[in-house]
């Protein structure tokens, strides 16, 4: 049986003009994938102007990363919720808020979108995932597709904050679960077995 792959840490882009909108984004999501372990503050973002007819000006992107960690093939998932919640907050067919999810593991950033590319591969129809950046020699590192500001030292650093916690949060989780193993030779209650001599 194929060893089961470990949980990654959500973490998720929300990019906007005003902070109302974002606001509500990062509560509905906290309802509905866990509580906060981070949330940034807002970094200007002025590499594109792709989402200024749609969402206005001057934009700024926030992380968001929850405490509960999720199974990675759920991500095609996720950036489906993602999309619907972008839908709710739209506003006279606009959205406010650009929502993107991505994952978050000991060894890259994995983003989810709708974009197909040649270097993205497909999870479910419409919906892609893309190696963002790698942890190589103890830092992210960019690739040749990687966006600008993910490449820039900030986000780097902030990623490379979040995976230390995420490292730490994983030892903590195998260290509890170890706890409640019972120790060889015991018996877990409720035993059908008849008990050891």
């Amino acid at each position: 049986m194929a060893e089961s792959a470990k949980r990654e840490r959500l973490l998720v882009s929300l990019l906007a003009a005003e902070e109302a909108p974002r606001s509500e984004a990062v509560g509905r999501l906290a309802e509905r994938f866990g509580p906060l372990v981070f949330l940034s503050e807002p970094l200007p973002f002025a590499y594109t102007d792709y989402y200024q007819a749609e969402m206005g000006a001057p934009l700024s992107r926030r992380f968001a990363a929850f405490w509960d960690l999720v199974p990675p093939e759920r991500l095609a998932v996720i950036k489906g919720i993602c999309l619907s919640l972008e839908a709710d907050l739209a506003a006279a067919g606009r959205r406010r808020v650009n929502i993107d999810p991505g994952l978050l593991s000991a060894h890259s950033l994995v983003l989810a979108t709708t974009k197909k590319s040649p270097h993205r591969i497909c999870l479910a129809p419409g919906r892609y995932a893309e190696v963002t950046l790698i942890f190589q020699h103890g830092e992210f590192k960019a690739l040749p597709w990687t966006y600008p500001d993910y490449a820039g030292r900030e986000i780097r650093d902030i990623l490379s904050d979040l995976r230390r916690r995420y490292l730490w949060q994983l030892k903590q989780d195998k260290a509890a679960a170890q706890d409640r193993k019972p120790p060889d030779g015991v018996r877990k209650k409720n035993s059908k077995e008849e008990p050891l001599a």
